[in-house]
């Protein structure tokens, strides 16, 4: 079997051979035309707590056009954005010129694995793993997008974006998420919204699978030798594209051992959104092949929108730089990109 080491190490090698280096990607840097280049706010989490005006207004200062929202809750009866109510939010936003023009949320069920800055206590942490959907809580998960899609247009944000994975034991299990993905996408669509799904690594494996074991075993894979029962393209097989979109996290879909590019030629027209994603600062690695991600996205992939997010830049006690300093990087490669529109 094709082992995770091998594949990263032919992704890396990539790199070697020049196809991603900085220099191969980056057009002319003295007059970069201005582009409408949005950010993931979970990008600096840390800073957000620390002075939520002050980071804010950083990101426009840089030149972030737009922001993808995180920190959405429901809280007797009130929906909230990181502690602040939903009309205070916004004019923040408004205020500094910002526009928010998606959200991250998900069903407030079990969290079963989360990744963030909390050192395994889930202080600071986000869901990427939430507890099975089932017949029973299937009422409950579509009371929270009722309410979420009434306060989102309160908000003014048009997109809701899930990025926390049921657990799938079976088949079944499977299909029962596909189902409530396209009745959730139906209320969103009723009420002139869209709705989608994040992905993390998880999603690249067969139904079933416990975590770590069974990956895809290939990254070079075509229509017949990439079964169904991997639950991302179940997933894109069982949704309705009138309904479902799905927002890639590029990187983490390299993580699983899958090529972004295979997905868009494969599902032409489901990824209008990505998120733009490296090991470290953008472009600092050479371990993510950003030009052939935006070239076919832009081509079959159906790309309108990208999002950069970090997710490692270090917490405030470290040496390295902060996490707006990261991000500020990572917005200069961006905006220097040829191949970026």
């Amino acid at each position: 079997m094709y082992k995770r080491r091998n594949f990263l190490k032919n992704v890396t090698a990539l790199a070697a051979a020049g196809m991603l280096s900085e220099n191969n990607v980056l057009g002319a840097a003295s007059a970069p035309r201005q582009k409408k280049i949005g950010i993931q706010t979970y990008s600096i989490r840390l800073q957000l707590k620390q002075d939520m005006v002050g980071s804010l207004t950083a990101l426009k200062k840089i030149g972030f056009s737009h922001v993808e929202l995180y920190g959405y809750e429901q809280q007797d009866k009130k929906g909230s954005v990181l502690g602040y109510s939903l009309k205070d939010y916004r004019k923040l936003l408004d205020d500094i010129g910002l526009e928010p023009t998606s959200s991250h949320l998900e069903p407030p069920l079990k969290s079963l694995y989360k990744f963030g800055d909390g050192g395994g206590t889930g202080k600071g942490e986000r869901s990427i793993q939430i507890e099975t959907y089932t017949r029973e809580n299937t009422k409950a998960i579509l009371e929270f997008w009722k309410r979420a899609i009434a306060d989102h247009q309160e908000l003014g944000v048009p997109v809701m974006v899930q990025p926390a994975m049921p657990l799938i034991n079976t088949l079944d299990d499977a299909k029962l998420v596909c189902d409530i993905f396209n009745q959730t996408g139906q209320l969103a669509k009723e009420a002139k919204m869209r709705w989608g799904y994040h992905n993390h690594s998880q999603e690249f494996k067969r139904i079933g699978a416990k975590r770590g074991e069974d990956w895809s075993p290939e990254m070079e894979i075509t229509q017949n030798s990439y079964p169904s029962e991997i639950f991302y393209d179940f997933l894109l097989t069982n949704t309705e594209p009138s309904l479902v979109f799905f927002e890639m996290d590029v990187y983490w879909a390299v993580m699983g051992q899958c090529d972004p590019v295979v997905y868009f030629r494969r599902y032409p027209g489901r990824f209008p959104f990505l998120h733009i994603k490296d090991r470290d600062v953008l472009g600092s690695t050479g371990f993510m092949n950003f030009e052939n991600i935006f070239t076919v996205g832009y081509a079959t992939g159906g790309l309108e929108k990208y999002y950069v997010e970090l997710e490692y830049p270090n917490p405030a006690t470290s040496a390295s730089p902060s996490q707006l300093e990261s991000v500020r990087k990572s917005y200069d490669y961006v905006a220097k990109a040829a191949f970026v529109k």
